[in-house]
């Protein structure tokens, strides 16, 4: 029997913190509005990554929604590495930094969206950020 849980269409996104002066990020395929008025988003990411332990602390990030046009590098570099052991971020010309302090990804990305962290739910092995969103850009049209 196919399994209904593999029909349920996901996106990709690169989801950057700062933290402490140090940038980092990781890939999830959890991102969703959940409310309008306020404007509020939601990410899950698992516990045991950099990436998590940073945005507890810091109460921001950015998610970057990666392009079907994205070459596999940026997979790579954002999702096949740990940042307790790599720096993402070094010689990746391909971000800039926002309003909030974290580096939106702007090669192979074609939006951002910023959040402030306004309340976490410990999910077992993830955590769920759900926050208000601060900033947003459209950065290509696909």
């Amino acid at each position: 029997m196919e399994n209904p849980m593999f029909k349920i269409p996901y996106g990709l996104y690169i989801v950057t913190v700062n933290y402490d002066g140090r940038d980092n990020g990781c890939v999830s395929n959890t991102f969703q509005q959940v409310t309008d008025t306020p404007n509020q988003v939601s990410i899950c990411l698992n516990k045991s990554t950099l990436t998590c332990e940073m945005a507890r602390k810091s109460g921001v990030l950015t998610v970057s929604v990666i392009s079907e046009k994205a070459v596999f590098s940026l997979f790579e570099r954002f999702g096949f590495k740990s940042g307790r052991e790599v720096d993402k971020f070094k010689d990746f010309a391909g971000s800039r930094r926002v309003a909030n302090g974290t580096l939106a990804v702007t090669d192979g990305t074609n939006a951002f969206i910023s959040m402030k962290v306004g309340q976490t739910i410990d999910l077992g092995t993830h955590m769920m950020f759900i926050g208000e969103v601060t900033e947003m850009e459209v950065l290509s049209p696909v």
